[in-house]
């Protein structure tokens, strides 16, 4: 889970960042969701299940979205899908997990 918290930090910088060069209505849309990639991580950070569910829903939309302009050419977008990959696959780990009795109390 903490490799999750890290790259949604990292992505909210990311998107942060390229705020930064952007202008008009394109500047606002790296804003919000750099702010949700922040908001989300400090949600997963908390514990909160809610937050692991939208996650895992809206990083797997960005997936799909980044494979898509990955397939029309734009190189870039390889470290985003494979950032989300690895955003998916430690989130979907925690719900395979089951809790062991211990034994020996």
């Amino acid at each position: 889970m903490k490799i999750a918290v890290y790259l949604l930090f990292l992505q909210s910088l990311f998107l942060l960042y390229y705020s930064a060069g952007a202008f008009g209505s394109e500047r606002y849309m790296l804003l919000i969701f750099g702010l949700l990639n922040f908001l989300l991580a400090w949600g997963i950070v908390r514990g909160e299940r809610r937050a692991i569910k939208i996650t895992i829903a809206y990083k797997g939309v960005d997936f799909f979205f980044a494979l898509l302009m990955l397939m029309a050419g734009n190189l870039f977008q390889s470290l985003n899908a494979a950032i989300d990959l690895a955003i998916l696959h430690d989130l979907i780990g925690l719900f395979g997990k089951k809790e062991e009795p211990m034994e020996g109390s």
